[in-house]
């Protein structure tokens, strides 16, 4: 369901900027109230793109990709390492292994 979606993802932005209903309300002067975030997110209230964006540049995440979390909820960012493979091999006979 992409309301549900949408609402998590707003949620966990949310959160991860340790903010309250309360606080975004407060924060953007009321131009998000706590009872609209909290429909939005309990997918309860509809929201339009725009207020999505909004809501999303506050929370400083960008809209593009807070939407495409709410679209693809079970993909996970994946980071690998390479730092070990641009690191030059040292074996036991390197002389600085010594």
């Amino acid at each position: 369901m992409i309301g549900g979606d949408v609402g998590r993802a707003l949620r966990r932005a949310r959160t991860a900027r340790k903010l309250t209903l309360r606080d975004v309300g407060i924060r953007s002067s009321g131009k998000f109230t706590p009872t609209a975030v909290a429909g939005y997110e309990r997918g309860e209230r509809k929201i339009s793109l725009e207020r999505f964006c909004e809501l999303a540049t506050f929370y400083g995440v960008a809209p593009e990709r807070l939407l495409a979390e709410a679209l693809h909820p079970d993909d996970r960012e994946l980071i690998v390492d390479l730092t070990p493979l641009e690191e030059p091999a040292r074996t036991t006979s390197d002389p600085e292994r010594r």
